[in-house]
């Protein structure tokens, strides 16, 4: 297209003002200012030219605004009546020159779009240039042509439908192309050559606009292309095989066709190579190296994994691949590229292969550096087709390219090492790099090696003694590490305590490990972190093999540092520590204590902090908790929903003073204990109540004494507690759904009492629904707390026929309560 540009603003001058293109800037000025209505425009287009360029030199701002007058001034003039085709023309050419620097000017749009349909022809072809550049497939003024390029392209003028042609690629969407078929069909068999090198090639842009949704539409032009593939001019045949390796590959077309276009396809080829082509095909001396390339990008198309290639497709790439090597004709290297990637993409064949390599080891042992390029660029195309038939040759040039003096050929050459690596030589491949890495002095440069190092490692790395080995020197040289290596290295010791086969050497690896990590006076961030993963893995392997010494020196280390959210490893670590080691709980406790009080950090941190140390208040029902929830997973056990095994913890803590658990509230007289004292029992709140025994026949005044302890019934959502005693809500905040127990719920309730089969409940379930009854029976008014009462009776009367299941112990301490009531 800017060939058809150069032309056209060239002959500008002779088209429009009717003047000699060899003329004067003064001859075309003149010829402007003959043209009626042009008194306020720039007069000629190379005045007009003339005066962008001087706005330019002077500044942006004041290009931006030389535009902006110009384009006032020319929709004023396009808008006045009468105004000419000339005229429009005219604007229309300086306005091109406008959008080649970047600027839009859609007000024009329509004004091309009617030069279109302009009898002269010189008029015409620059409305469709204008078009053409300014336009894109799918904008709605398309539709505006459609109607004249079905006119054009049935025009017996010659021009007028190469004109049309030039502008189908800017028209030919899904919806439009039906309309433009037909007529684009009969050009295939124009006389003019160009017209129908023209047309075939814009069947291929329709195939690809189109794809599936116009198969049968693009599948019907085949016959009409195969037609050209005998023309007489190799410039229609060479468009036709173009265009049907697109419908083939966009339209899914039948085997046959793909052979006769593999055929056709290697015959070019070979034509080409032979010189049989005309002499305009030429570069130089290599002959039509450019056909060469189009061939090939055919073959690669027509090219499947199913594909039973014809052997003149392999005669014709083999003699690619055997050309002459050597000189500096860039074109001929540019063929052997493009026939590497050809023969990937066609089926495997061992002669073809080796020709193959035979030229990547060229391009990589050339002096030339654009050639070593070249040969990076093809290895790491082949590389995963023909991985096992390298050679150690191409492995030396590949490692030559990596220590040669250009930088960018380093890079290229690293990054082509990175991709290359797999399970099979991440080895080498790793080795390589750190080898290179301590070569070289640039820290930008050994931070991305460290980088690609961490990242093949993590995705490659089976083996992780070998890991072990050759990273942990790495990582202990700097005394702040890189955390990308650090995680790779932890990530590969988890899939080793994984693997039964290598879990005792992945274990002795990772003690030498922590004993050269604890040999520093202080540990930083990444190293705090590697430590704590690493003793995670020994206490999930087994914890009585954790060292002593580790735990300690851990811990003794750890007061030097501040934790963050992210240092999820660390917790655990701690969590582990304390419950499998209870003298040291005290010592985690205090280092977490500024953690978890309100106020003092984030509120993830202060969350985490508090949870460990929620954990660790009480380790032995923490070590039961936990293993109750690995044979819950593991079904050694049925899921229990009453959570029964905790009766003994909830007896032990109200017995120590400990409040049961009390939802929110919105009644202004509480108020929420808040911070760590609150969490973990510092506050406590007295209440007398009277209990009594089944066993003595009984009742005693029991002086009861409640502590907001950390270790309440459900996860600590706040204590809700009056100032001097603990008062049950009358209000509930939360809805209906969301209650522990509905009102409605009484009777099932009181069923659930009476009914002996019924199955035994926990403690926890027990007090929660004691004191749902105690609820409701506050919140309760008028008619429809003498309704309760009397249900309540009635529950009672219940209760005293049928013997209740709970032990006497829940119900001593259900009446001590106050949440039950016991005949």
């Amino acid at each position: 297209m800017s060939g058809v540009l150069e032309k056209t603003l060239s002959g500008l001058v002779h088209s429009v003002f009717g003047a000699s293109s060899s003329g004067s800037g003064g001859v075309a000025r003149q010829g402007a200012a003959a043209l009626p209505g042009l008194k306020n425009v720039s007069l000629g287009l190379i005045h007009f030219v003339e005066k962008l360029q001087a706005a330019q030199r002077i500044s942006k701002q004041e290009e931006e605004h030389c535009v902006e007058r110009e384009s006032r001034e020319w929709v004023k003039l396009l808008s006045s009546p009468g105004v000419s085709g000339a005229v429009v023309a005219d604007v229309l050419c300086r306005a091109l020159v406008v959008a080649a620097r970047g600027y839009s000017l859609p007000s024009l749009h329509i004004h091309a779009i009617k030069l279109t349909q302009s009898t002269n022809i010189h008029q015409k072809k620059i409305g469709y240039l204008f078009v053409s550049q300014s336009l894109g497939p799918g904008s709605e003024l398309t539709l505006l042509l459609v109607n004249t390029i079905q006119r054009d392209l049935a025009a017996p003028n010659a021009l007028h439908v190469a004109a049309s042609l030039a502008s189908l690629p800017t028209v030919l969407t899904p919806d439009l192309t039906p309309s433009v078929i037909l007529a684009l069909t009969h050009c295939l068999a124009h006389q003019q050559v160009y017209i129908r090198r023209r047309a075939a090639a814009m069947v291929g842009v329709a195939a690809v606009r189109c794809g599936q949704e116009l198969q049968e539409l693009a599948g019907d032009q085949v016959p009409h292309l195969l037609h050209l593939l005998t023309d007489q001019d190799p410039a229609v045949a060479l468009a036709a095989v173009s265009s049907l390796a697109k419908v083939f590959k966009m339209c899914s077309q039948k085997a046959a066709l793909q052979d006769q276009l593999g055929r056709s396809a290697s015959h070019l080829l070979v034509q080409s190579l032979n010189g049989a082509l005309p002499k305009d095909y030429q570069v130089n001396a290599l002959p039509a190296p450019f056909v060469q390339i189009q061939m090939l990008r055919v073959l690669q198309q027509l090219s499947s994994k199913e594909w039973q290639v014809p052997g003149e497709v392999l005669e014709a790439v083999q003699q690619v691949l055997g050309q002459p090597w050597g000189g500096k004709e860039m074109a001929l290297y540019a063929v052997l590229l493009e026939c590497v990637f050809t023969v990937t993409a066609l089926p495997h064949h061992d002669e073809l292969t080796l020709s193959v390599l035979r030229v990547v080891l060229g391009f990589l042992k050339s002096s030339n550096v654009d050639l070593k390029y070249v040969g990076l660029k093809a290895l790491a195309n082949v590389f995963s087709v023909l991985e096992e038939a390298l050679t150690p040759g191409h492995l030396e040039a590949v490692l030559d390219c990596l220590y040669h003096s250009d930088q960018n050929l380093q890079a290229k050459t690293l990054k082509l090492l990175c991709s290359m690596a797999n399970v099979y030589n991440y080895q080498a491949v790793c080795t390589t790099l750190l080898e290179f890495s301590g070569r070289i002095k640039d820290e930008v440069t050994q931070k991305v090696i460290i980088g690609e190092l961490a990242t093949i490692i993590g995705q490659q790395c089976q083996d992780a003694a070998w890991c072990v080995g050759i990273v942990s020197p790495v990582v202990l040289a700097k005394p702040d590490p890189d955390r990308r290596l650090v995680d790779a290295l932890i990530q590969v010791m988890e899939r080793g305590f994984q693997n039964d086969q290598s879990s005792q050497e992945c274990m002795e690896g990772s003690q030498e490990l922590l004993l050269k990590v604890f040999s520093y006076d202080s540990l930083p961030e990444a190293f705090v972190i590697l430590v704590a993963s690493v003793l995670n893995l020994h206490y999930g392997k087994d914890p009585r093999q954790v060292s002593k010494y580790f735990t300690d020196t851990f811990l003794e280390r750890l007061k030097d540092t501040s934790l963050r959210e992210s240092d999820m490893a660390v917790f655990q670590c701690l969590k582990n520590i304390g419950l499998n080691d209870e003298s040291v709980c005290p010592e985690i406790l205090s280092y977490l204590g500024p953690y978890a009080a309100s106020g003092s950090c984030d509120v993830a941190l202060q969350q985490k902090a508090s949870e460990i140390c929620r954990w660790l208040t009480n380790p032995k029902l923490s070590l039961q908790i936990i293993q109750r929830q690995e044979d819950i997973l593991n079904q050694r056990m049925p899921l229990d929903l009453t959570l029964s095994f905790l009766d003994s913890y909830v007896v032990e803590s109200l017995e120590n003073g400990a409040a049961p658990y009390k939802p929110f509230t919105d009644a202004p007289s509480h108020t929420t204990q808040d911070g760590p004292d609150a969490q973990w029992g510092s506050g406590t709140t007295a209440a007398t109540t009277s209990t009594g025994s089944e066993d003595a026949h009984s009742s005693s005044s029991i002086s009861l004494t409640f502590t907001s302890h950390g270790s309440n019934l459900l996860p600590n959502r706040g204590s809700i507690m009056s100032s001097s005693s603990m008062v049950v809500p009358s209000r509930r905040v939360w809805s209906t759904t969301g209650r522990i127990r509905q009102a409605s719920e009484g009777e099932d309730l009181n069923r659930s009492r009476c009914d002996p089969t019924a199955p035994q409940e926990g403690l926890v379930t027990t007090l929660l629904r004691a004191g749902e009854e105690e609820d409701e029976d506050e919140v309760t008014e008028g008619s429809v707390e003498l309704a309760d009462e009397a249900q309540e009776d009635q529950g009672e009367a219940e209760q005293d026929k049928i013997p209740d299941s709970r032990s006497q112990l829940t119900q001593a301490l259900l009446a001590g309560l106050g949440m039950a009531r016991i005949k």
